[in-house]
């Protein structure tokens, strides 16, 4: 099954409960948008990949993406399902849309320093790194912070 086509009926799913066992004016419903990942190097404009086998990561990376008032790379389109399903709620959760502002924390993966990877796999960062969490201070931190302040909203 198409992965998208699954998280569609998934959110759905999802939303259907929502809708038909949660008394909202009692209980504040929020949800955290999906993490970006970083896997094409064209998304950074930074040392390019030599061949198109090999993917950018984010091991090396120390700063965020600079100089942008767009998404960097292709808007993922499971943000695009994520908005629609919440849209059609008839009660709809609270967004928390953290994606635009984490596309553009390049810097804020734990790269080889997951402690999860084989000497093997430290040995050649470049293809180890992982784009996928974001666990080093300031981004997560953040996200923390919108969190707080759209509790009091």
């Amino acid at each position: 099954m198409d992965h998208l086509a699954a998280l569609e009926i998934g959110m759905k799913t999802w939303a259907t409960w929502v809708d038909n066992n949660i008394d909202r004016r009692r209980t504040k419903l929020f949800f955290q948008a999906i993490s970006p990942t970083h896997y094409n190097p064209n998304e950074w404009n930074t040392r390019k990949t030599t061949t198109l086998m090999q993917t950018k990561n984010s091991y090396g990376e120390t700063a965020p993406t600079r100089g942008t008032s767009s998404y960097p790379g292709p808007y993922p389109e499971q943000m695009r399902i994520l908005v629609m399903v919440i849209r059609e709620m008839k009660n709809p959760a609270y967004l928390m849309n953290t994606t635009f502002l984490s596309a553009l924390r390049k810097d804020g993966h734990p790269s080889i320093y997951s402690g999860e990877l084989s000497s093997q796999q430290r040995a050649n960062p470049d293809h180890s790194a992982d784009c996928s969490h974001r666990c080093l201070p300031g981004l997560p931190d953040i996200w923390n912070e919108l969190l707080y302040t759209a509790l009091f909203y």
